[in-house]
């Protein structure tokens, strides 16, 4: 017998035991932080059960003195009774407010811990997640594992005290009632591993779904203005609509399932609740029990079965937030960025501004983790008070060569050097200040990308982003160095304006600006300009670039640009097409601006 139960065991969990303790053994990180406050909620809890057991016995005496069984005892009844009623009330008041205290605790340190680490996560490993799916699981499955923190344990708990203490005095008064109470626990024994597999696939199709959602929604809203412009809302609409029927269509699946399930339950259930009643209906006709007796009878096999089926439900309930920690779990394992040479970058950052920081790239090639190459033993440099220009067609690597520069993906072979020029001091000293480029590099770099990168907020709130000490005086010289401050100055809040989501209130030109004037303010010794000044006129370009270099002559400056005046003011230009990055003079560029 023992051991064919020890196999049903194994069967029963040989799929997904692993997984799901796994999974709980990371929940349980947080359990450990708020076990004292759980620990505290689980024994009110306790109290509760207590209670409502104590109470069903009390019940009885009352009726039973009620109905002249034993009127002695009435008031002593009555008085428990009403008694326990008002401590259950005192006791779920507290309890809600232990709920909600550590629920939002532990559901606000989950997001921030996931928030820390997926922005630590290296880039190209996180590429493969939507932004929408990004968020889901930050707030959604973070919201589901607080929630289970915090009831699946007291749950646990209360649910198995009751059903022994139920059990224990249906036993104690009539044992034949205790197993006419548990007939139904073979069935949903029986159908709980495949409950346990439908909700876990139910689950994930729901967070999938979710995901699909929020993506959809956030990817609209952000490009409205193109939707508009191309005549798009009819099919936007349409698409809306699609995933609104595709999640019907899933619900409408679960709903089905759930409803069958709850049918099979349900008339289990009715079936032991009618037994229990009739089998008490037939000790009470028979002189045997009490009246009292008897509704305490039904009122505890009606707890029995349903605290023996609530420690069954936990089993979805753990593999809710099983599903959940898997789904958070696989975006923070995926490979972290290193910042182990933070100081010696720090260093070489701050002297720098000094002496300038030139950037090399030794014989790299470049290939995307789906295989697809960019270029091959490709090198360049940048070198201080130079500005370096990239062109080539578009999709050929410029923006990839300033994501290496950035440290966000890594050469396949090759180096990429970021350090300072030796002088006769350093090499006096023989100390050379130089660096492989990493995600510890990337403090020398200030970047401007493609596309508008301003937030939400004033002027003075986005430029501060980067140094959040600056002055006032500070902002301006940042603002007038990228011909910005020329147009700021006439807003009636001046840098105290609002800007709207995404530049929202600003052109095109102006929005460049103010972003140039943040990189700026960054004052790193490197700047890159990912076509940051392609809003502008030639005349404010040549301004922007002149008024950059003149407020640091030692800076670094390289661009990807597409028309001559940039090229002009270039110490070199650099194409890059066709898997090579090779440098090319007035001629190059002229053919390529000819051909392109």
């Amino acid at each position: 017998m023992l051991h064919f139960a020890i196999h049903l065991l194994k069967k029963f969990f040989e799929k997904d035991w692993a997984r799901i303790l796994s999974a709980w053994i990371w929940i349980l990180q947080y359990v450990r932080k708020y076990w004292l406050q759980i620990a505290l909620y689980t024994l009110l809890g306790l109290f509760g059960t207590i209670f409502g057991l104590a109470g069903t016995v009390v019940s009885r005496n009352l009726i039973d003195a009620v109905t002249g069984f034993n009127s002695d005892s009435i008031g002593w009844a009555f008085g428990m009774y009403v008694g326990m009623g008002v401590g259950r009330v005192f006791i779920n008041i507290i309890t809600g407010k232990i709920s909600l205290l550590i629920q939002t605790k532990v559901q606000n340190e989950i997001k921030a811990d996931v928030f820390d680490q997926v922005m630590c996560t290296e880039w190209e490993a996180m590429s493969d997640y939507s932004t929408g799916d990004l968020l889901v699981r930050t707030s959604g499955d973070s919201g589901s594992i607080a929630n289970s923190v915090l009831t699946f344990i007291p749950s646990a708990v209360t649910a198995l005290t009751n059903f022994a203490g139920a059990f224990a005095i249906v036993c104690y008064n009539d044992p034949l009632m205790a197993l006419i109470a548990l007939a139904g626990a073979p069935v949903t024994v029986l159908t709980s591993r495949y409950r346990m597999a439908k909700m876990q696939e139910f689950q994930r199709k729901n967070q999938d779904m979710y995901s699909k959602k929020m993506s959809f929604d956030q990817e609209t809203f952000q490009n409205v203005q193109s939707i508009k412009a191309f005549g798009l809302i009819g099919q936007f609409s349409r698409n809306m609509r699609q995933l609104q029927q595709d999640a019907l269509a899933l619900s409408l699946e679960q709903y089905r399932y759930q409803s069958w399930s709850s049918v099979l339950m349900s008339l289990t259930g009715l079936a032991v609740s009618y037994s229990s009643y009739g089998f008490a209906v037939y000790r009470l006709w028979q002189g045997e029990i009490s009246y009292g007796t008897m509704t305490m009878f039904v009122s505890m096999a009606s707890s029995l079965s349903g605290s023996f089926s609530s420690v069954v439900s936990l089993i979805p309930t753990a593999i809710r937030a099983a599903t959940s920690a898997e789904r958070i779990m696989e975006v923070i394992t995926l490979p972290r960025e290193s910042y182990e040479d933070r100081e010696a970058a720090e260093k070489i950052r701050d002297r720098g501004k000094t002496v300038g920081t030139y950037v090399h790239m030794n014989d790299v090639t470049f290939r995307y983790k789906d295989g697809r190459s960019v270029y091959s033993h490709a090198s360049l440099e940048a070198n201080p008070g130079e500005i370096v220009a990239l062109i080539g067609p578009s999709g050929q690597g410029k923006t990839t060569t300033l994501r290496l520069l950035l440290g966000l993906i890594r050469p396949t072979e090759g180096t990429l050097t970021v350090g300072n020029p030796e002088t006769a001091e350093s090499a006096k000293a023989g100390s050379g200040a130089s660096l492989p480029i990493s995600p510890s590099t990337r403090c020398m770099f200030s970047y401007v990308p493609q596309g508008n990168t301003m937030f939400a907020g004033t002027i003075a709130e986005n430029l501060r982003m980067v140094k959040p000490e600056a002055t006032r005086q500070e902002l301006q010289e940042a603002l007038e160095a990228a011909q910005a401050w020329k147009f700021v100055s006439r807003l009636e809040d001046g840098m105290d304006t609002k800007v709207g989501e995404r530049g929202l209130g600003f052109s095109e030109g102006q929005n460049q600006r103010l972003s140039i004037a943040r990189a700026l303010l960054a004052d790193a010794p490197v700047l890159l300009l990912d076509e940051a000044t392609s809003a502008l006129d030639v005349a404010t370009e040549r301004r922007v670039l002149r008024s950059i270099m003149k407020k640091d002559p030692c800076r670094t400056v390289i661009v990807t640009a597409h028309r001559p005046s940039v090229f002009s003011m270039c110490s070199r230009v650099y194409k890059i097409e066709e898997g090579e990055i090779c440098q090319v003079d007035e001629e190059g560029i002229r053919e390529f601006l000819e051909k392109f």
